[in-house]
């Protein structure tokens, strides 16, 4: 038996721990390294990647289908954003500064021009406004019509930031855009933003809410975030004989925690409650180092 503390529970699995963290996208901690996995994949694994994207790419050539029956759908990862989120939040330079955008279109702009300008927007925000650091999530709301969340720790002013959407609307606009026709794009203000204050766990709990409700299937990608966030430990692995380390730390009513989710391989809960800081002092002081040092 092994176990998983994150930030939003506990997970118990039947196979034995190999990383001390785990959650990151790029990195391991193992006999007390951290190890860059990118780095220790082998050319023959490489090139097995490369044979199989081939070969996949060729099948889908050949295939006569309808629009969307090829297509692969997508859904949120809820937990796996919620963890991120949390380990976005904690970062020191977030604690210092905080903004969560939201990012919305014109009524009834399809998914293909909406994730274009998005990409748009997000581009020219990073080359020319100085954002590095973030995470977005899509959301499609009651008119149908998709817009997207982003959680940052870098400043952008948002008069700059919405001439960046005027301008990538006014380019389909030029391109005989139907629904952006009768829109006068140089003052659509499609980009609000606010500030998040000192109550990072309510931030958290809103964004949860928010994901947990949001069970819509997409044709790309739902979320996504920047290469030093995705590198971000979200969990510490743990033998049995490491447990009281961190159990001792949190609560014994059982009352605390959320039903236990019963699967063949694991179960897991999930906390009612906020955990203290010192839970994850570890996995903070590592995330630290990480974030700082790219």
């Amino acid at each position: 038996m092994s176990y998983s503390l994150n930030y939003t529970g506990l997970v118990y699995y039947k196979t034995p721990v190999k990383s001390k963290f785990g959650g990151s996208s790029k990195f391991k901690v193992i006999e007390g390294e951290l190890v860059d996995e990118a780095k220790k994949q082998s050319e023959k694994q490489i090139e097995k990647r490369t044979n199989k994207q081939a070969e996949n790419s060729k099948n889908r050539s050949t295939k006569t289908t309808t629009k969307n029956e090829n297509k692969k759908s997508y859904k949120l990862n809820k937990s796996k954003i919620k963890k991120k989120c949390h380990a976005f939040a904690r970062l020191g330079k977030s604690r210092n500064f905080l903004a969560f955008y939201s990012i919305s279109f014109p009524v009834g702009l399809t998914d293909e021009v909406a994730y274009k300008i998005f990409n748009t927007w997000l581009t020219r925000s990073r080359r020319n406004c100085g954002l590095k650091s973030y995470l977005w999530v899509a959301e499609r709301q009651k008119n149908k019509t998709i817009h997207f969340h982003l959680l940052t720790n870098d400043f952008m002013p948002i008069k700059t930031v919405n001439g960046f959407m005027a301008a990538a609307l006014l380019t389909e606009k030029k391109k005989g855009n139907k629904v952006l026709k009768e829109v006068e794009t140089d003052k659509y203000n499609g980009v609000d933003v606010k500030k998040v204050g000192g109550n990072r766990r309510g931030l958290i709990s809103y964004l949860a809410k928010y994901i947990s409700k949001n069970e819509v299937q997409f044709y790309r990608l739902p979320w996504h975030c920047s290469r030093d966030v995705s590198r971000l430990f979200t969990s510490y692995l743990m033998d049995d004989n490491e447990e009281d380390k961190f159990f001792d730390m949190l609560p014994r009513e059982l009352d605390k925690y959320t039903e236990i989710l019963e699967h063949d391989y694991f179960r897991a809960t999930g906390f009612k409650f906020n955990p203290d800081s010192e839970v994850f002092e570890e996995i903070d002081d590592l995330n630290e180092m990480i974030y700082n040092e790219q």
